[in-house]
């Protein structure tokens, strides 16, 4: 998650040296193009022209229904990461109710990222609902992450569960 956040301010902070308008048109990630002016799909990465065979036709339909699975999680990745990011912005501002409705929305279109959990969890602990930040704290451990987010959650139960005591 925190990668897109990063390669979407990267290409942000190009474009503004080359326009004023800080907000790009399009942005693409890993091939993976979406407009930022339009609620189109993200374009797929194009791939290598290959020849035609007469049974192409059979397998190409078959075949587009998981392109647009991948085009939908991409889209659902694009989001979240977009409601990490304004998220992250609300928490920083000390508007937590803010923040915990993005985290929330980020939460419902990639329910998997630890680091969302995170930082439900850190919103939950701001708004004094320590059981909730438990809850998420411990749902964050439970998923695959880059090590930092695992890290935090594991000290931010110990650190609940030395509370109660």
């Amino acid at each position: 998650m925190d990668d897109i956040i990063a390669e979407v301010h990267k290409q942000q902070s190009n474009k503004k040296r080359r326009n004023t308008n800080p907000l790009p048109d399009v942005f693409c990630i890993g091939g993976w193009c979406r407009g930022h002016a339009s609620k189109q799909k993200p374009t797929p990465p194009e791939s290598a022209p290959q020849a035609k065979n007469p049974s192409d036709d059979e397998r190409s339909s078959s075949s587009r229904v998981p392109v647009d699975k991948c085009d939908d999680a991409m889209e659902m990745a694009l989001e979240a990461a977009h409601d990490v990011e304004v998220g992250d912005y609300s928490f920083a501002a000390n508007n937590y109710d803010g923040a915990l409705l993005r985290y929330k929305d980020a939460a419902k279109e990639k329910p998997g990222d630890a680091a969302i959990h995170v930082r439900l969890g850190r919103v939950f602990e701001k708004l004094g609902q320590l059981p909730q930040a438990m809850e998420q704290y411990q749902a964050a451990q439970e998923f695959a992450g880059p090590g930092k987010w695992l890290e935090e959650a594991k000290a931010a139960v110990v650190r609940l569960q030395n509370r109660r005591h």
